[in-house]
């Protein structure tokens, strides 16, 4: 019996060491992938970065393996073709659909990306812009305030979330116009003073959003 169970403990650890194995491998598989942000139109000779969104978070996916490709290279450029994350180039007035997939499997996400011959740039409508956003930011954050936290964790995690993508969406919104107005002064379009005000109205609302998202996570706490 004694030597019975001296040949069963080395098969019981490797049976463990198995089904940990392909429980870490299943927990790591992408399940869906998508472009961040809510980038649809460029103007010739801007610069913007895109971002992938895998899920899940816990997924491991080499950045050699995630490919990004443009249906209109003379449109739209893709300056780093295998990345998380790539830079795109405007180059002629036109369309482009960009597409990231995951080399080996069947997941991808398309954005079809409208370029528009550049004009004028508007500090105004910049600044229009910039204050919507602080404007949305302030609501969610009063929002939150006034909300009654649910019970339980899986109600009172859904409700946080909810927020959470609220705050997310609006910040993608503040990164695309910081990349847009930076393009603009480099291409001359906005003067260094337009620029560096313009600037410290993005840094204001990049507070607020700190500043909701400080709050929220005291409220409801950490779910991650």
């Amino acid at each position: 019996m004694r030597n019975n169970a001296k040949k069963l403990i080395p098969l019981l650890l490797t049976i463990i060491v198995l089904l940990s194995l392909s429980i870490t491998a299943s927990a790591a598989t992408a399940k869906k992938i998508s472009i961040a942000g809510s980038l649809k139109t460029m103007v010739v000779g801007q610069k913007n970065e895109l971002d992938t969104k895998i899920t899940p978070k816990s997924a491991k996916v080499r950045d050699r393996n995630i490919v990004w490709t443009s249906s209109n290279p003379k449109v739209i450029r893709i300056l780093e073709n295998y990345d998380d994350e790539t830079e795109i180039k405007a180059l002629k007035a036109g369309t482009a659909t960009i597409t990231v997939s995951i080399k080996g499997t069947n997941l991808k996400a398309s954005r079809k990306i409208t370029v528009k011959n550049s004009s004028a740039a508007s500090v105004s409508s910049y600044t229009k812009k910039i204050s919507s956003c602080t404007e949305s930011l302030k609501d969610i954050y009063n929002s939150i305030k006034k909300a009654t936290v649910k019970s339980g964790y899986s109600a009172a995690r859904k409700q946080a979330k909810t927020y959470e993508n609220k705050l997310e969406k609006i910040e993608d919104q503040l990164d695309e116009l910081e990349d847009t107005i930076k393009s603009l002064y480099r291409s001359g379009k906005f003067t260094a003073s337009q620029y560096n005000s313009l600037k410290k109205k993005l840094k204001s609302a990049d507070r607020y959003a700190d500043k909701a998202e400080d709050y929220l996570e005291r409220k409801f706490g950490d779910f991650d």
